[in-house]
């Protein structure tokens, strides 16, 4: 509100794989053209499994984005289990994805930033316990209740409550049904951790030596293909959230609209105020000070709440512009019916409604006037004439009223009893201004009870005068 009406996650730490099969790294080939390895290359030949629901290379090339390889670790399989995967709209692949990228063609690990929607996307594969030749070093938690249903002794000693959830996304990437699978356990130590993995379950070729022999044996087994997703805030990620953002990442149609997409606002029909229906003196009765405008036929005007603040103002479509100074300026989206005038703030968004008056007094209803017709109350302007005392604040503040228009003031200092003469007015009935000599003013709003006047400005709050 203006002066005259208000007086007084850290991001965790990159992920790194190391795959090796038997002893056999995977090997990358140097010799890729830089047309080969670029982001935004054309893939080569997809496999005969690839769904209708795949997006086009056409359609994704302009988004950025790197190749992943999610097999186990011979150089043959590479180009089989090498996929292209985008970078959502509003994120970002890490630094580190991105120099190895353009250091070998594609990545063992990729992630994926968005700071602004707070979350984060790692490439992941798990494979089943075939491939670690029954071994489970390493065996991640997710894999083991995802493909043997539970998790080992060992496994089970170091963490309890190991649960996990299945949920179907409902599309389809390289003809392999999408899945959000939600692992959960507590380690002993670390408390309880939450898991959310967005992939695919998928064949996955393997070799391996046989003991004794030697021979090597071609086998195949079951793998998860996918991303880690964590939300960096303090919500969780909802289903649609991963569905949308593996569905990004896969480049494919995950049929959910973009939670993320901030929804354009509805821009308002403009009612264009007629300025002369403004013209006029309008009224808040509900507030304190009965806040209040008097708009000219001229373009000037005055604004009244306790004290006075004149303003010229224009009128553009709903827009009511008010120019107090030149470095004091105010709009309100304006509206006019009739006797009613609501002016809505357009920086704070605060509303506030008007009565128009007739002839600078406010409208009085019906039952006001036939009330005020059998009545013959005091006019508070007489009642104020005498000597006013209070004892609260410790200085015995007092004014005296003449009916002439003069008066007197008098306190308690430390250098002993000031006093000051004055004169006055009414800024309306129930709000007085004092002059005083010393060229200082100010004033107050009054309600008197019998012998008591109870006052208010922007300094006070129901202090109480006793008349002397």
């Amino acid at each position: 509100m203006n002066t005259k009406k208000v007086c007084a996650v850290i991001l965790a730490a990159l992920l790194t794989v190391s795959v090796t099969a038997c002893g056999k790294d995977k090997k990358k080939d140097k010799s890729k053209s830089k047309a080969e390895s670029s982001a935004t290359s054309s893939s080569k030949e997809e496999s005969s499994k690839k769904d209708e629901s795949s997006t086009s290379s056409d359609t994704k090339k302009e988004q950025e984005s790197v190749k992943v390889y999610y097999g186990w670790g011979s150089s043959e399989d590479e180009e089989k289990y090498t996929t292209e995967i985008f970078c959502p709209e509003g994120a970002e692949f890490d630094e580190t994805t991105l120099e190895d990228y353009e250091e070998d063609g594609s990545v063992i690990t990729a992630m994926i930033i968005d700071e602004v929607n707070e979350y984060k996307a790692v490439s992941a594969t798990h494979w089943h316990r075939d491939a670690y030749n029954n071994d489970p070093l390493n065996y991640p938690i997710i894999a083991q209740l995802y493909f043997d249903g539970e998790v080992d002794a060992e496994t089970a000693a170091e963490n309890s409550g190991c649960s996990q959830k299945v949920t179907p996304l409902g599309f389809k990437w390289n003809g392999y049904d999408v899945i959000m699978i939600e692992t959960s356990y507590t380690f002993k130590d670390y408390g309880e951790t939450k898991e959310v993995f967005a992939g695919v379950e998928y064949d996955l070729d393997y070799w391996k030596t046989e003991e004794g022999t030697g021979k090597v044996q071609d086998l195949t087994t079951k793998s998860l293909f996918g991303f880690d997703i964590t939300s960096l805030g303090l919500d969780d990620l909802t289903k649609d959230q991963c569905a949308w953002i593996i569905g990004e990442i896969f480049g494919v149609d995950s049929g959910v609209a973009n939670p993320y997409a901030v929804e354009e606002e509805k821009t308002e029909a403009v009612v264009n105020v007629d300025k002369t229906a403004l013209v006029g003196e309008w009224i808040d009765l509900t507030s304190d000070w009965e806040d209040t405008y008097i708009f000219n036929a001229d373009g000037t005007g005055t604004y009244i709440s306790g004290p006075e603040y004149d303003f010229t103002y224009n009128v553009s479509g709903d827009t009511l512009t008010l120019i107090y100074d030149e470095d004091d300026t105010e709009e309100y989206k304006a509206t006019v019916d009739g006797s009613k005038l609501v002016l809505v703030d357009k920086q704070f968004g605060d509303e506030q409604s008007f009565t128009k008056s007739t002839n600078g007094t406010e409208t009085p209803t019906g039952a006001e006037t036939e009330e005020s017709a059998g009545t013959d109350e005091p006019d508070p302007k007489s009642e104020i004439i005498g000597t006013w005392k209070e004892s609260e604040t410790g200085i015995d503040e007092t004014f005296t009223f003449n009916a002439d228009g003069t008066g007197n003031y008098s306190c308690l200092s430390d250098d002993g009893t000031y006093e000051c003469k004055f004169t006055f007015d009414f800024l309306r009935s129930d709000y007085v201004n004092i002059y005083f000599d010393d060229n200082s003013e100010g004033g107050f709003q009054f309600e008197i009870n019998g012998n008591k006047m109870t006052v208010r400005n922007e300094y006070v709050d129901g202090l109480t005068y006793t008349r002397q």
